[in-house]
């Protein structure tokens, strides 16, 4: 979701050429924008996991519900579900079977699936290494504000002050 959408739910990108980001103002705005690209013929990508129409569609979500996080997010767990059923059945081995999946929902500019790719995740436990090892990220510069730092934490430090 990061790299589809830097984490913006509201994001409609129009496909073409050079894809044509449009960062919806509230969800109402979302709804009305995609539904008309979508009524003009324009191939469109949605919400958190930019879906087009047919994978929004396998989602089980619709214009309106796919710009809701939750429910968005529980699409892709969804059709992330029905592409490993499918994948499993062609691959032996799981853990390919789960990269063919990922590198499903990254297509290329062309719209073909690019290479399978797999980034590195948290450990489990067993094999985490010895040393003393940073999960989160530094925290961005003050001035760099974050498009999903809705409550500004990242500008810089806050207090809190009471008062009796």
């Amino acid at each position: 979701m990061r790299q589809a959408s830097t984490f913006e739910p509201l994001l409609i990108a129009i496909q073409g050429r050079k894809p044509i980001p449009i960062q919806a103002t509230d969800r109402d705005e979302a709804i009305q924008l995609a539904t008309e690209a979508i009524a003009t013929g324009q191939q469109v990508r949605t919400g958190l996991g930019q879906l087009d129409a047919a994978e929004t569609r396998n989602a089980g979500l619709t214009a309106s519900t796919t710009f809701d996080p939750c429910q968005h997010i529980a699409g892709l767990g969804r059709l992330f579900d029905a592409r490993l059923q499918t994948a499993s059945i062609k691959r032996a081995d799981r853990d390919q079977a789960i990269a063919e999946v990922v590198a499903s929902f990254a297509p290329n500019a062309s719209g073909h699936v690019s290479e399978p790719r797999i980034e590195p995740m948290a450990s489990t436990g067993r094999d985490r290494p010895t040393g003393d090892t940073t999960i989160n990220p530094p925290a961005a510069s003050a001035r760099e504000r974050r498009p999903w730092d809705v409550y500004r934490s990242g500008m810089g430090t806050s207090a809190f002050v009471y008062e009796r």
